[in-house]
């Protein structure tokens, strides 16, 4: 029998826990509720499977004391708890899918807990605060939780969450029962990134990789991917990277809004420590992103820049920029235990950087080209080839490169 843990506020979502614990059992389910309540008493349920006791002893307190505390730190220390809790659940063979009920603190105590379970176990929050207007990162991260809208605010059973809750409770069992597990089958993965400035760069190297045998993971830097694809690489789902996008970096050093702060702090750093053949480019590192023109800063306002549509703004980099970011991607790549090459396309480095184009700045590359020459340890093979970034001659070689680093390996 399948078990689905249901996570919530009991003393607020008591009443919606119960309905949805009801009905998964009638659909055959083992279910267990665990109460991360703080206030008030249990309603609904008043025995879960899991108290808020025994969250609170996990995050090494006591629901006393976080009952006397104000409610963000006290919430803060619970999710600790919820993450230990859940996670050891898993790992016992406890939990098959995870399905939660909340409003906006509800909602990020069973986040946090969904976030420890793997990719492939099915995470179903139902919350009021997940709405168009708010951002998604704090209940998803880095995983593949399906936040759904409650559209009404989550206080006791009507016909209008009826609906939404029925509609959950379908997914979240069909999804049990599926059972698509968490194995990666294929060993031949190739990791990847891309933005639309690189597409057909990937495009052309992803054919020719697959007709080599290799299945290549794409992923888009922005805004979280990059934690995505560093997580994938320390899990070894990798045989091999095609590394050729690295505007996050600019992004951390530069800012800009593609990027929240220390989002990619960690860029190139799991690819250097897995040991694994990586082909790197510096794609995309020649702009800095905004919002709308007028969100670009005063003292951007005189530099090359374009607006790649209605909503993003990008901003050439310059000549120090550039000898900055060489020096810090230098230092990543420099802590590489296995096969890594350099390609630097000497034509542009990004779709509109190219002559002609809003972006093109053959001096700024210059600067990071030989910022590269100068901090990249021996070990790094730099190759230059004399073309742009998305012409089919670089994807080419881009390719072969990898395969060759990959067969020698």
């Amino acid at each position: 029998m399948k078990t689905i843990a249901i996570i919530g506020t009991l003393d607020t979502k008591g009443e919606e826990v119960k309905y949805i614990r009801d009905k998964l059992i009638k659909k055959g389910k083992k279910v267990i509720v665990i109460d991360v309540g703080i206030r008030g008493e249990p309603i609904g349920i008043t025995q879960p499977d899991i108290t808020r006791e025994e969250i609170a002893r996990a995050a090494g307190s006591t629901i006393e004391k976080l009952q006397k505390m104000l409610r963000g730190p006290a919430i803060e220390i619970m999710m600790k708890g919820v993450e230990k809790i859940v996670k050891k659940a898993y790992d016992d063979g406890r939990i098959d899918g995870i399905i939660a009920v909340g409003g906006a603190e509800g909602s990020l105590l069973a986040a946090a807990g969904m976030k420890t379970l793997p990719i492939g176990i099915p995470k179903f929050l139902i919350s009021s605060a997940a709405s168009g207007n708010q951002t998604f990162g704090p209940y998803v991260g880095t995983k593949d939780v399906i936040v759904m809208h409650s559209v009404v605010d989550i206080l006791g059973i009507n016909e209008v969450s009826k609906k939404i809750f029925d509609n959950a409770i379908a997914a979240i069992n069909g999804m049990v029962d599926e059972n698509v597990g968490i194995d990666i089958k294929s060993k031949n993965l190739i990791g990847a990134t891309m933005y639309g400035n690189t597409t057909p760069l990937v495009m052309k190297a992803k054919k020719i990789l697959e007709k080599e045998g290799y299945e290549v993971v794409v992923f888009n830097p922005y805004p979280t991917g990059g934690k995505n694809f560093e997580e994938l690489i320390q899990q070894n789902y990798f045989v091999g990277l095609l590394d050729v996008t690295l505007q996050n970096i600019t992004a951390d050093l530069l800012g800009g809004v593609a990027h929240p702060p220390g989002e990619a702090k960690n860029r190139l750093e799991a690819g250097a420590k897995a040991g694994i053949p990586q082909v790197i480019v510096p794609g995309c590192v020649d702009m800095i992103e905004f919002g709308e023109p007028s969100s670009v800063p005063r003292k951007y306002k005189k530099r090359k820049m374009y607006q790649h549509n209605p909503f993003v703004t990008v901003v050439r980099t310059s000549k120090e920029e550039m000898k900055k970011l060489g020096k810090v991607i230098s230092k990543k790549l420099n802590k590489s235990v296995g096969p890594t090459v350099l390609l630097f396309p000497l034509r542009g480095l990004s779709m509109y950087n190219k002559k002609g184009l809003p972006l093109y700045d053959p001096e700024a590359d210059a600067e990071l080209l030989k910022s590269l020459k100068n901090n990249l340890d021996p070990k790094i093979k730099l190759i230059e080839v004399d073309a742009h970034i998305n012409d089919d001659e670089f994807a080419e070689k881009c390719a072969s490169t990898l395969i060759d680093l990959l067969r020698k390996r």
